[in-house]
């Protein structure tokens, strides 16, 4: 980010920041499609379906999905024009510049969308090492291997999602392909309404939330795009692309966890599934808390460094802080989602989420429209945390009642004041005549400890490093 800053200047990378948003607004076209097919491949690898069935369901939402990129992309090309003269506030960029990037992040948000499709394939039938190098992969040609092109070539914006455009064409090939070989779809299958039918309940409660999460997490980002210059903007992209740092964490832990708790819950091996709920909740705290409050209390040394800039530093840090909070207490959310999709029933999570988002929504947008970027930040923390601590108690009383306030007072509480009272007391005594270096030994290491002391704290956590401890030395 700091290398695509410098090169393309903060005007052109408040562009790369309305990339990401579009990519995060594409999931609305979803309609919770791809979880969906990625739970049917769970129940096939289970043996609840056969392979026929898995390859049907496969190619009806090739269909439907493959139908929807097109529009959306189709859509987008008609509207870039008005986008790049009416929306954006730029200063030195042409309008037809902004016309042709549009298109391109377009056309590349489109592709990347629907190569999660085959993504999500692999999760469900637990094929973690083809997703892992493809993704490894493609994330490294993508974000990497634009910067010789930004070098040697040139820093026209059109250069940069042009080359995004063509990795999202490489990907999707690659993973299509990939996937076919496990799960043969022939000329002879076709799109199936009964399949897709079968699915609908589940779809329709996915559509949904994908909908809200997207509209709770991306409105303010929306709402900045149009009052911010495209160079604050791209300040405010910044510290959001920092903060998000923290979510990098969510992709795993779904991808490994949660067709396994499916897999438990279609066995109906209860004991299995809420340790390993418990367990999984308690790691995802103390890593999710640890990152989260390690950017917070040390935003703005950490965005010196990074960007090496003072004034970027001073201008983001302040949006870091609030933002890296909140990814921290949105991450700490996700185990009791996946506890809800695996048991294939999430009227209460639509329920909650529908109250998240009838207050979410309008303070963001009033606080957004009144103290900016920063005041955004505080409104998505606070609200998000009472979800957490006034909400998923009722979740836990509907689907392991043994653990309505066990979850929230013994697994969580503990773990999370401890890691907390660490980085906060640090980020008061980090010196201020270290070296960049030394900044970063220092924070790395205020962060690790962190982690081990909320280790510490858990139960479940240190029992899991006992075992390990335990088998390293057998």
């Amino acid at each position: 980010m700091p290398l695509y800053l410098h090169y393309l200047g903060a005007e052109a990378f408040g562009l790369v920041g309305f990339y990401v948003m579009l990519q995060a607004w594409m999931q609305i076209l979803d309609m919770g499609l791809t979880p969906v097919l990625s739970r049917e491949m769970s129940r096939f690898r289970a043996g609840t379906l056969s392979v026929a069935e898995a390859a049907v369901r496969l190619r009806t939402l090739e269909v439907v999905q493959g139908v929807l990129a097109v529009s959306a992309l189709t859509l987008l090309c008609v509207l870039s024009s008005w986008v790049g003269r009416a929306w954006f506030s730029a200063g030195t960029l042409s309008e037809e510049s902004l016309t042709h990037c549009v298109i391109l992040s377009g056309f590349a948000v489109a592709l990347r969308w629907l190569a999660g499709l085959y993504r999500a394939t692999l999760i469900g039938l637990e094929r973690q090492d083809s997703v892992n190098v493809l993704v490894v992969g493609f994330a490294t040609l993508r974000f990497v291997g634009v910067l010789p092109l930004l070098k040697y070539v040139s820093v026209y914006p059109e250069y940069f999602f042009g080359f995004q455009a063509l990795v999202s064409i490489i990907e999707l090939a690659t993973f299509a392909w990939t996937v076919h070989r496990i799960i043969p779809c022939g000329i002879s299958i076709g799109a199936d309404r009964k399949a897709l039918g079968a699915m609908l309940p589940m779809v329709g409660s996915m559509s949904f939330l994908t909908a809200m999460w997207v509209t709770m997490t991306q409105v303010d980002k929306l709402i900045l795009s149009g009052l911010l210059t495209l160079k604050e903007y791209g300040y405010f992209t910044f510290a959001v692309m920092a903060a998000s740092g923290v979510l990098v964490l969510v992709p795993p832990l779904n991808q490994i966890v949660q067709p396994r708790l499916i897999i438990l819950t279609e066995r109906r091996e209860e004991d299995a599934l809420a340790e390993l709920y418990r367990l999984i909740s308690q790691l995802a705290v103390i890593a999710f808390l640890a990152l989260g409050g390690g950017l917070a209390f040390f935003a703005e040394p950490i965005l010196r460094i990074w960007s090496g800039s003072g004034e970027v530093a001073a201008a983001a840090a302040p949006i870091l802080f609030w933002y890296g909070l909140a990814n921290a207490v949105v991450g700490i959310l996700v185990p009791p989602f996946m506890l809800q999709f695996a048991r294939g029933d999430l009227r209460l999570h639509v329920l909650g989420n529908l109250i998240l988002l009838a207050t979410l929504v309008p303070a963001l947008v009033f606080s957004a429209q009144r103290w900016g970027a920063g005041g955004a930040g505080q409104v998505f923390f606070v609200i998000n945390l009472l979800f957490l601590v006034f909400w998923i108690p009722i979740v836990h009383r509907r689907f392991l009642p043994d653990l309505t306030w066990q979850w929230s007072l013994h697994d969580i509480l503990p773990v999370a004041l401890v890691i907390w009272a660490v980085i906060a007391m640090a980020s008061k005594i980090l010196p201020n005549s270290l070296q960049p270096f030394h900044t970063l030994l220092w924070i790395g290491g205020v962060v690790i400890v962190a982690a081990i002391m909320g280790i510490v704290a858990g139960y479940h956590s240190r029992l899991l490093v006992k075992r390990l401890f335990s088998k390293a030395m057998k």
